[in-house]
């Protein structure tokens, strides 16, 4: 048996792209260590098994992660560092949610939109940080519909003050003229926007300590079908779409993909020996996001905002 030399956490591992992502890591090499963060402790174990039985690589196990909850990340990052596994050499940010059924909160009383996508990861990511090797990857799974000039269908972002995102009731007073679809669908764009913010002000951050650790965004297209669970919170028929119809669109727009693929270049961002910090990927090749999401201004503040409210020190 292969013995692993270094570990690769995927937030969502247990299915749709982060499943992708672990299958290729897994296949390509038994010197990773794979744990696959699931908030279903028995989704988790049974992607697992699936795992080590289609790459033959025994390396990889689970450990339970509710992004929606403070005090649930903290308890992985505790089980994570005493598990004996090898050292940290990867996190990949996958997991997200869509909430198009009214107004939702974490057990935090956090807007779970921007809960789940932002804040969550803000708080693993920084909890892990230090355990991080030297020529180490952060990878952060943002999308295409930050940028309204894209055409996804999807509504442009509203960023407001950090405040504002995660207070529920002021999120709905900024969204007031909206139904629930559109308002789950401006409150998903505008946290894969402050994915990109989080992700180029880390990376600034870090290279300020002289630390060989890249921080990268990553587009992976839309991906509709059944192996993608982002509608779930969507009703039948829009479903029903999403799951049959809308995957038949791929075959003439480039921006739709499988899981498989995206889920295959988003391990090669793992995988690749070097890789450019503050760099926004769409699918295999390096791109400009959009040009709101180079306002560092607001990626200060939304780092300060995110630091304070889960009484982080502000600097690296």
């Amino acid at each position: 048996m292969n013995k692993a030399t270094k570990t690769v956490i995927i937030t969502g591992g247990n299915t749709g792209l982060g499943f992708e992502a672990a299958k290729v890591i897994a296949s390509t090499s038994k010197e990773w260590h794979i744990v696959i963060a699931s908030r279903s402790e028995q989704r988790g174990k049974e992607a697992v098994q699936e795992l080590i039985h289609n790459s033959n690589n025994p390396n990889i196990s689970e450990i339970v992660l509710d992004l929606s909850s403070i005090s649930s990340i903290k308890s992985f990052v505790e089980q994570f560092t005493s598990a004996g596994l090898p050292s940290l050499h990867g996190v990949v940010c996958n997991a997200g949610a869509q909430f198009v059924q009214g107004t939702q909160m974490t057990a935090d009383g956090i807007e779970a939109a921007f809960g789940v996508n932002h804040l969550g990861h803000f708080l693993l990511v920084r909890l892990l940080l230090n355990q991080l090797n030297e020529n180490g990857r952060i990878v952060v799974v943002s999308s295409d519909t930050h940028d309204p000039s894209k055409k996804t269908g999807m509504p442009a972002p509203r960023y407001a003050i950090p405040q504002t995102l995660a207070d529920p009731n002021a999120s709905d007073q900024l969204l007031k003229d909206l139904n629930d679809l559109a308002k789950g669908q401006v409150r998903y764009t505008t946290s894969k926007l402050c994915n990109l913010y989080f992700t180029y002000e880390l990376s600034r951050r870090i290279n300020k300590t002289k630390r060989s650790i890249a921080v990268v965004a990553f587009n992976p297209g839309m991906m509709p079908g059944k192996g993608s669970a982002l509608a779930r919170d969507y009703k039948p028929f829009l479903r029903f779409m999403w799951n049959n119809v809308m995957p038949l669109l791929r075959f003439v727009r480039s921006s739709i993909r499988t899981t498989k693929q995206s889920g295959n270049d988003l391990a090669k961002l793992i995988l690749a020996n070097s890789i450019k910090s503050g760099s926004y990927w769409d699918g295999p090749k390096p791109i400009n996001s959009s040009e709101e999401s180079y306002n560092q201004n607001r990626a200060i503040e939304l780092w300060d905002w995110s630091s304070e409210s889960l009484k982080l020190q502000k600097d690296l």
